[in-house]
Parts: structure tokens; C-alpha cells; sequence
């Protein structure tokens, strides 16, 4: 791991930290146990919209595109399981943010304490935001 990259493991694994918590507190381990294809799916989505933001995967199309087109989907897919399986929503809910929160954490120590993180990533966060100047 290097030292640049630990900013960027700090924020995500708080990330992390905030979706599997309110996920678990949600009652989201017996939501996982109930309907573990939820928290499987919406977990392996999160992380691959994570990896469309930071390795510029689709050629010619901003990272930023493609990781909205990603959540998008996401969100459709989450939805989706709404309307098939038989589970509440609100069963449903907790299992996908927690899944969601597994994703992110998962991700992160794979590209920051594995593997250093994507250069796009570090470029992001370096990068002064915009403020709006008062008149």
C-alpha cells in the first residue's frame, strides 16, 4: 500500500463502514440470510460501477458516464427484485445496502491494499473543488 493511496482507502471503507451499519442495523444479516441473492448482486454491481469510475473501461465514453449508466442499472436491478421476489421491501432494502456496503469495502482493499489504487481515482481526489464565489 502506498502512502497516496491511504487517503483514498480512509474515505471508501468509512463509505463502507456507513452502508454496512445502516444495512445491519436495518436488520440487514437476517435480510442477507433471507435473500442472499440481493446482497450478492447489488454487491458485485457496486463494485463493478466503482471499477467503471477509476480504470476507464469503455473506451471513448467519460468514466463518469459510464459509472452513472452502472448505478442506473444498479438501481433497475435493485428495483427489480422488488417486483420478483416475495420478500418486503424493506428485507430487500437492508439486504442491498448491505451487499452494497460489502462491495465498496471489498473493492477497496483490493485496489489500495492489494493492488495500488487506479491513478484516475488519485487524480479525482487531488483535484481543488469548485466553490461558488459569493457576489
Amino acid at each position: 500500500m502506498r502512502s497516496e493511496d491511504v487517503p483514498v482507502l480512509k474515505s471508501d471503507l468509512f463509505l463502507a463502514a456507513i452502508m454496512l451499519g445502516t444495512g445491519l442495523f436495518s436488520g440487514g444479516l437476517e435480510a442477507v440470510l433471507a435473500v442472499p441473492v440481493v446482497a450478492g448482486t447489488i454487491g458485485a454491481l457496486i463494485a463493478a460501477a466503482v471499477s467503471l469510475a477509476e480504470h476507464d473501461v469503455v473506451p471513448g465514453v467519460y468514466p463518469e458516464v459510464a459509472t452513472v449508466a452502472a448505478f442506473l442499472a444498479t438501481v433497475a436491478v435493485g428495483a427489480g427484485f422488488v417486483f420478483v421476489l416475495s420478500a418486503p421491501t424493506s428485507v430487500i432494502g437492508a439486504a442491498a445496502l448491505t451487499g452494497g456496503g460489502v462491495g465498496v469495502a471489498v473493492y477497496r482493499l483490493v485496489f489500495g491494499v492489494l493492488l495500488p489504487v487506479p491513478a484516475y481515482r488519485l487524480e479525482k481526489d487531488e483535484e481543488p473543488e469548485e466553490t461558488v464565489e459569493p457576489e
